[in-house]
């Protein structure tokens, strides 16, 4: 029987919820999933705290802000969209007479960002914050700064079933903390074995045979099924229904991209039982009851930086534990349930424990610019409950900079403000403004398509297929780019319908091809939406304004092949890399849309994919302002000289470059002792000697620093080969140069006598022909060697250096030269270990004396 809102638990802790909003205005609400806070919060603010204006709710996806809606309207008996309305891309139910609205995060970002004093606005909701989505975290941010600058009257709700609520605790302070309990009934989770590997089935083939155990073992209920995204539940309905088990079920799909009749179908009570194939919307938010079996696939379509493009994409990976626990709840609702993962016990130890933020695994630039034209420029003082990677930032600023968004100052340009109006990454939008100005939008609204999906064109590993690719698609594209190629193939992937088997004969991904089309259709309605021109007319230079359109969206990729030979390159911002083998660009000067750095044998190497030729000219037409001239003296690791060359670069790259005279004597001694310190040129003369002398100057400065001997430390070892290789150029002027005097030189000449005194470079012993030497180590300590019979009659305390102050190291040789024995104190060696090594020695050495 279906609870009543009273005896929903978050009821028990309604009196401490409203007196945290009476007294911090604050308040941090742990409750579990269940509960009835999605859904009660809202009303019992509204019935009983005395907020004035709106109580806004944020929920993070499309479908649980319609159903929570829908469901608060029918609890209240009110029409949906007076009372209680809701707020989506592309839908406003709401009205003048609105108190309760439930809005995505994105909504509520760009209105406190257009309003930070959110005129009408009593208090924001925060539900299922521990999704931790980037635009939560911005919201929940700027309506901190409305709070403490504009509205100090503005009531705040955070809360979440799995939440870290200790440090949401400590970021809102002042604020109330308030925890209910659930009443859930207890769930049998069983896992059905690996997920990963070669062998692993697909994962809708396992859901049909875990639905058909479920079945087995007598669990009655409805069942609940989460998958990944729309395709994998159109797989598993299929593998579901193929089951004799499922005649009595009604299979239904529940995603966001659903009509809302399907949508509210899915999630609707009574009839025949359900088998309910959802994406992760069901995991929170969103109540479908009489639920008691969850075959959780343990994928979720995850929004994650694509360095390779350049842009967020959204990829396919493991949920963490937390995630996992939300869905087993599922099945405890109404009464003892079943949670069935599809994968192994061990796999799921080896899961994060919770979803890493969004702030730390996308890239910000559109967050960045959506900030700029609020007038948030620093974002170092910006109140983040999470503070994004510096590395990710810089690189936001440095690409909308690229792009002619932001100035110099990170203040937004006029271009950027236009750029910002569009709900898309800015390089796209960057890319749609200039296709509109120069006539092509139309098409490069399918090449955005294209870069935005899964690929659905590549070049076949099979003779047959790669046969009618080069006949029927790449010799009728235009060789300028890459993109050409796949337009061609897009093209003749539409007229076969999109056909499975005529497309797969061309190497075509005909589903890929037919969802890019539909993209590219959003992507003009969005364009047309925004004043832009969508017709599309036959220009004399198409593909030339198509490669420019390309050049302004992607300068950032810039390349220049090392020569016409090759297909290594080197490219703005002091990368490098190599164009794909595949590219039918032969152009020396191109941009790349996509990078990908792939690491083999330990070397990573950076592939440069997609392709489009550029003009030198076309860089001086849009970026005038990106040039620059100047000398530059650099080390010439072919010809192993410095060299002086006159250059042209383009930020800095180097376009064009010649060789202007001589050098600065002062900046190529610089360069040469690089290399020398690198050990990529070796200096003759620097040996053992040499390195003896430094190790006994060092000796000196440790121990004895009334000798005001200075180190020779990295850096004076650095200016020291500078010194040598002064005046030089090239490697054959320096490599025979002498080095010991010029090293001798760091110290003063009334210093020798410290180091010839206080570390001297050998030591007479009485016994030997030859005095010994002593080696001096760079970690302070004094060795010398020599053969045992040769210390007879030394006392130790002749065997110090450093004025006395530091004992040697005694190495005591056996015969054949290796060492027997070290000691620092040969006094006591004598009287102790002597004995034993004496033993050791003296049977196999007998014609030596031993005492």
């Amino acid at each position: 029987m279906k609870s009543s809102p009273s005896n929903l638990p978050i009821y028990d802790v309604a009196d401490d919820l409203l007196a945290g909003i009476a007294g911090t205005g604050r308040v941090v609400l742990a409750a579990p999933t269940g509960s009835g806070k999605s859904t009660q919060v809202p009303q019992i603010l509204l019935d009983r705290s005395g907020i004035e204006g709106e109580i806004v709710v944020l929920q993070p996806r499309r479908l649980a802000a319609r159903l929570l809606a829908k469901r608060v309207a029918s609890e209240r008996a009110v029409k949906l969209g007076e009372e209680v309305g809701y707020q989506i891309r592309f839908e406003n139910v709401v009205s003048a007479r609105t108190r309760i609205r439930f809005v995505t995060e994105a909504i509520l970002l760009r209105q406190i960002l257009e309003d930070p004093t959110l005129k009408g606005v009593g208090a924001v909701v925060f539900d299922e914050f521990h999704e931790r989505h980037l635009t939560s975290d911005l919201s929940l941010a700027c309506a901190l700064r409305s709070v403490a600058e504009q509205r100090p009257d503005l009531k705040l709700v955070v809360m979440s079933a799995t939440l870290d609520i200790d440090a949401l605790e400590h970021f809102l302070t002042p604020c109330t903390r308030v925890e209910a309990t659930g009443r859930m009934y207890p769930v049998e989770v069983s896992y059905t074995g690996a997920a990963l590997g070669r062998q692993a089935p697909p994962v809708w083939e396992r859901a049909a045979v875990a639905f058909k155990k479920s079945i087995a073992g007598q669990v009655s209920g409805d069942v609940l099924v989460f998958m990944p995204g729309s395709f994998e539940i159109r797989k598993t309905i299929e593998a579901i229904e193929a089951l004799p088990e499922s005649r009595a079920y009604e299979v239904l799909p529940l995603h966001g991209e659903l009509p809302p009749a399907a949508q509210d179908r899915a999630v609707a009570s009574g009839g025949r039982p359900k088998i309910i194939v959802s994406t992760n919307v069901a995991e929170t938010s969103i109540t479908i009851e009489g639920v008691r079996v969850v075959i959780d696939g343990g994928l979720a379509r995850i929004a994650r930086y694509d360095a390779r493009r350049g842009i967020n994409s959204i990829l396919v990976e493991p949920i963490s534990r937390a995630s996992a626990e939300q869905r087993a709840g599922r099945a405890g609702r109404t009464g003892p349930g079943v949670c069935l993962r599809l994968w192994s016990e061990a796999e799921h130890l080896a899961r994060a424990e919770r979803d890493e933020a969004e702030v730390k695994r996308v890239d910000l630039s559109e967050t960045v610019l959506m900030l700029a034209a609020a007038g948030i420029q620093n974002l170092d003082g910006f109140p983040w409950f999470e503070a994004p990677e510096a590395k990710a930032l810089q690189r936001a600023y440095i690409l909308l900079k690229d792009l002619g968004a932001l100035d110099s100052e990170n203040s937004i340009t006029r271009l950027g403000g236009k750029m910002s109006g569009f709900p898309l990454h800015p390089r796209y939008a960057r890319l749609l403004i200039e296709a509109d100005r120069l006539g092509v939008l139309p098409e490069v609204a399918l090449i955005a398509a294209l870069s935005q999906g899964r690929p659905f064109y590549r070049v076949s590993r099979e003779d047959r297929v790669r046969r009618e690719q080069l006949r029927q698609i790449e010799d009728h594209a235009d060789a300028r780019s890459d993109y050409f190629v796949h337009l061609r193939a897009w093209e003749l992937a539409q007229a076969a319908k999109f056909s499975v088997h005529a497309c797969g004969a061309l190497g075509i991904h005909g589903g890929a091809a037919r969802q890019a089309g539909a993209v590219a259709q959003q992507i003009l309605k969005l364009a047309e939406k925004a004043g832009l021109d969508t017709r599309s007319g036959a220009l004399p230079d198409f593909e030339e304004r198509i490669c420019k359109c390309l050049l302004v969206a992607f300068s950032d990729h810039l390349a220049l092949r090392n020569d016409r030979g090759t297909r290594r390159c080197r490219m703005v911002h002091g990368r490098a890399g190599e164009l794909r083998r595949e590219s039918v660009v032969e152009s020396e000067l191109f941009v790349a849309a996509e990078i990908e750095e792939r690491e083999l044998r330990g070397d990573v190497t950076v592939l440069l994919g997609l392709a489009t030729a550029v003009e030198s000219a076309w860089l001086e037409e849009f970026f005038p302002e990106d040039f620059g001239e100047g000398s530059s003296t650099s080390y010439d690791e072919s010809a192993r000289r410095v060299v002086c060359r006159r250059e042209r670069r383009f930020r800095d790259l180097v376009l064009q470059s010649k060789d202007q005279g001589e050098p600065d004597y002062d900046q190529a001694a610089a360069l040469l002792a690089a290399q020398v310190v690198a050990g990529k040129l070796n200096l003759k003369n620097w040996d053992a000697v040499v390195e003896n002398w430094i190790q006994r100057v060092n000796f000196v400065a440790r121990h004895c620093p009334e000798t005001e001997v200075a180190p020779i430390d990295e850096e004076a070892r650095q200016l020291l080969i500078e010194q040598i290789c002064h005046g030089a150029l090239s490697y054959k002027e320096i490599k025979d140069r002498p080095v010991l005097q010029t090293v001798q030189e760091w110290i003063r000449p009334e210093q020798m006598y410290y180091i010839d005194t206080y570390a001297p470079a050998e030591m007479d012993l009485p016994r030997r022909k030859r005095p010994a030497r002593i080696r001096y180590e760079a970690d302070g300590r004094a060795f010398i060697a020599s053969k045992l019979q040769d210390f007879y009659d030394v006392p130790g305390s002749q065997l110090r250096v450093a004025n006395g102050q530091v004992p040697l190291l005694v190495e005591l040789l056996a015969p054949n030269q290796r060492p027997a024995h070290l000691t620092d104190d040969l006094d006591g060696f004598w009287t102790g270990a002597y004995a034993h090594v004496r033993k050791e020695l003296a049977g196999r050495y007998p014609k030596h004396e031993w005492r």
